[in-house]
C-alpha cells in the first residue's frame, strides 16, 4: 500500500510540474510557437513523459485552462450560495478576483492566454466552442449577481453583461501597472490598495442616488 500510495503521489507530482512547465512556456512564447519539446525541456522531463499524461499540445493548453474556470465558478458560486444581498455578493466577487490572482498566481496566468494572438487558429473548433460556453457560463453567473441588484433598486438600470465586462476589465487593467511597477520597485500604489479603491469608484457610479 505504501508503494502504491508513493506512485499516485510521485505521478501527481510529475503532473503539476509539467503543468506549471506548460504556463511557463506558454507565457513566454505563445501558444502557437510553443511546442511540447519546450515544454519537457521547462520541465526538465522527457518528451515522451510529456505525452503519458497529454496527448497534445492542445489537451494540456485545455486541461489548464478548464481547470481554470472550474475553480473560478466554484468560487462565484459559492459566494452567491451565502444569501448576502446582492451589492455585496458583488463585492465578495471582486475580492475573489483579488484573492484568486493572489493564491492561484499560476492559474490566472492560463486566464490571460486567451488574449493571445492567434490561439484561435491552434485550436479546434470543438474546443473553441467549449471555451466559449465555460467562459460564458461565468459571465453569466456574475451578471446574474449584477442584475438581482438591479431589480432590488440597488443599482441603477444597465446592461448586465456590460457591468461585469467593465468589471473584469478594470481588474484585469490594475494587476498589469502593479505587476510592472513592482518589477522595476516602484512603489506608488500596490495592487490591493488600487483593488479597495477601483470598486468603490465603480459601485458609485451604479448605486441609485
Amino acid at each position: 500500500m505504501g508503494t502504491l500510495q508513493r506512485k499516485v503521489r510521485e505521478r501527481r507530482a510529475r503532473r503539476q510540474a509539467i503543468q506549471a512547465a506548460a504556463v511557463q512556456v506558454f507565457g513566454d512564447k505563445g501558444y502557437s510557437r510553443a511546442t511540447m519539446e519546450d515544454v519537457a525541456r521547462q520541465a526538465e522531463l522527457s518528451v515522451g513523459t510529456i505525452y503519458l499524461y497529454y496527448r497534445s499540445k492542445e489537451e494540456l493548453y485545455v486541461s489548464l485552462l478548464f481547470e481554470s474556470m472550474q475553480r473560478f465558478r466554484e468560487g462565484i458560486e459559492k459566494i452567491m450560495a451565502t444569501g448576502l444581498s446582492p451589492d455585496r455578493q458583488l463585492k465578495r466577487v471582486w475580492d475573489y478576483f483579488y484573492a484568486y490572482h493572489l493564491r492561484y498566481p499560476q492559474s490566472y496566468r492560463v486566464l490571460l492566454f486567451l488574449q493571445q494572438p492567434g490561439l484561435p487558429a491552434g485550436l479546434s473548433p470543438k474546443t473553441l466552442q467549449e471555451i466559449n460556453v465555460r467562459a460564458a457560463r461565468n459571465f453569466s453567473l456574475v451578471s446574474r449577481i449584477v442584475a438581482a441588484a438591479m431589480a432590488k433598486g440597488i443599482y441603477r438600470s444597465h446592461e448586465p453583461r456590460e457591468v461585469v465586462d467593465l468589471l473584469w476589465s478594470l481588474f484585469l487593467g490594475l494587476v498589469h501597472p502593479a505587476e510592472t511597477r513592482q518589477n522595476l520597485g516602484i512603489t506608488i500604489s500596490t495592487l490591493r490598495d488600487l483593488h479597495r479603491k477601483a470598486f468603490r469608484w465603480l459601485e458609485d457610479g451604479l448605486r441609485v442616488k
